[in-house]
C-alpha cells in the first residue's frame, strides 16, 4: 500500500481558482432575455430560453459544461466577460453560456448554493456536465484556455459529482486485461454496501488517453506486474490511501471514513501533543 498523495485536497465546493491575464476581442451575436444568454455557434446551437436554474439544470440533463455570467444591478463591463465565455464556449462543443443576475430574487438560492454572494462583478463560474461548480474568477482576471482547462475529464466529473454529494469515493485504474479486476471491483462494492458513508466506484481504464491528465493528478503511474490500482478519496475529496494490492474490505471501509487534518502541527506526519 502507498500514500503518496495524502494530503492533496483535489475538490472544495468553493475552490475559487484565481486565472491570469483577459482577453479583449469583438462579442459575437448573443441573445439575452430572462438574465440568460443565449451562445449561437457554428458547433454550440442556441440553448432554450428560460430561468437560471431551468437552464443549468437542462445543461446537466443534456451533458454540456455551463460557463456562467454572473452580473447585477449596475454592473459595467458585462461585455468583456461575455466574449471570453463566448471564446470558451467555441472551444468546446458541449458547452453553453448563460447569464444569471445575482440580485435577482429568483437567482437567490443559487448565489447560495454556489457561495457566489460577495464574488467582484462581473463574474464567470465553470459547472462541469454533472452539475458542479469547479472554478470561478473575477472576468477581467479571466481567459478563455484556462476556463477549457478547467473543465474536468468525465471519470474526473463523476467523482466531483460524488464528492459534492458528501460520498468517498473508490477509483479503480486497471486494464481489460487485469486478472485481479474482478476481485477488485467485488471488494469495493462489499465496501460501498458496509460503509456508512457508502462510497461511491468509478473505474478508469489506465489507457484512457481522456483520463491522463486526471490520472497525474492523482499521483498513478503505471501499474506494475498486472495489479489493479485504488485510489480512495473521503467524503471531503482527500486522497487518503492509495492501494497497489489487493485491500481487504474493512482496508477499504477504514480508508473512505480517514480523515485527514491539514494545518498547524496536525500537518504532515507531525503529532499533535
Amino acid at each position: 500500500m502507498k500514500n503518496p498523495k495524502q494530503f492533496k485536497l483535489i475538490f472544495g465546493m468553493l475552490m475559487l481558482i484565481p486565472l491570469i491575464s483577459c482577453i479583449n476581442s469583438s462579442i459575437a451575436s448573443t441573445t439575452v432575455k430572462n438574465n440568460v444568454t443565449v451562445a449561437k455557434t457554428k458547433d454550440n446551437p442556441a440553448i432554450n430560453i428560460g430561468t437560471t436554474d431551468a437552464e443549468l439544470e437542462k445543461a446537466k440533463k443534456e451533458g454540456n459544461a455551463v460557463f456562467l455570467v454572473i452580473t447585477g444591478t449596475g454592473v459595467t463591463n458585462i461585455n468583456n466577460a461575455v466574449t471570453v465565455a463566448k471564446e470558451a464556449n467555441g472551444k468546446v462543443k458541449k458547452s453553453v453560456i448563460v447569464q444569471m443576475n445575482r440580485d435577482e430574487s429568483a437567482n437567490s438560492s443559487l448565489v447560495l448554493k454556489f457561495g457566489i454572494a460577495s464574488v467582484p462583478l462581473p463574474y464567470i463560474l465553470v459547472i462541469s456536465p454533472k452539475g458542479v461548480p469547479v472554478v470561478g474568477v473575477p472576468s477581467e482576471q479571466a481567459t478563455s484556455d484556462k476556463l477549457v482547462k478547467s473543465i474536468p475529464s468525465p471519470k474526473q466529473d463523476m467523482v466531483l459529482s460524488a464528492v459534492n454529494d458528501k460520498k468517498p469515493v473508490f477509483i479503480i485504474v486497471s486494464k481489460k486485461t487485469f486478472t485481479d479486476k474482478t476481485t477488485v471491483v467485488t471488494n469495493c462494492k462489499a465496501a460501498c454496501s458496509k460503509a456508512a458513508s457508502k462510497p461511491a466506484i468509478v473505474q478508469i481504464d489506465f489507457d484512457d488517453a481522456n483520463e491522463k491528465d486526471f490520472l497525474t493528478q492523482l499521483g498513478v503511474s503505471a501499474p506494475v506486474d498486472g495489479k489493479s490500482i485504488i485510489v480512495v478519496i473521503n467524503a471531503a475529496g482527500q486522497i487518503t490511501d492509495t492501494f497497489t494490492d489487493s485491500p481487504t474490505v474493512d482496508n477499504l471501509v477504514t480508508a473512505a471514513s480517514k480523515v485527514i487534518k491539514t494545518g498547524g502541527c496536525c500537518s504532515g506526519k507531525k503529532k499533535c501533543g
